[in-house]
């Protein structure tokens, strides 16, 4: 049925909405606030997830870009630069040269999702490479 004032969004449109939807909900429109600054609930984002392996970009980070990798119950932060851990003693010690490896071949999809993730109130902001 073909109805007339039924307007169909363009995939641009739409995901524009999905990914201010993905970066969690607001919790105070900047108009409501400073005019600068608006206020999220910050969630994070699943990039990758494969069996007990996770791959995590959080929305609202601080400083440098990173991932977070768990497996197996242990959990460290990389960064997206160079894949270098955020915590040398911390988990996942004999898995870093797997992790970076991997990194050499996914740098661009981390990048990518990390920028997309950003809120507009991110302190830390988009990567250029």
């Amino acid at each position: 049925m073909n109805v007339p004032w039924k307007h169909e969004f363009n995939d641009k449109c739409v995901c524009s909405l999905e990914r201010c939807l993905d970066r969690g909900p607001i919790k105070q429109l900047a108009e409501e606030g400073d005019g600068k600054h608006e206020l999220r609930f910050i969630r994070k984002a699943l990039f990758a997830k494969l069996n007990g392996l996770k791959i995590y970009i959080y929305s609202g980070e601080h400083p440098p870009p990173h991932f977070h990798v768990i497996y197996n119950g242990e959990e460290n932060s990389f960064s997206i630069l160079d894949a270098s851990p955020l915590y040398p003693d911390g988990q996942l010690f004999e898995y870093f040269k797997n992790i970076k490896k991997w990194h050499k071949i996914n740098k661009e999809a981390l990048v990518n999702a990390w920028n997309e993730s950003r809120p507009s109130d991110c302190p830390v902001g988009r990567i250029i490479c």
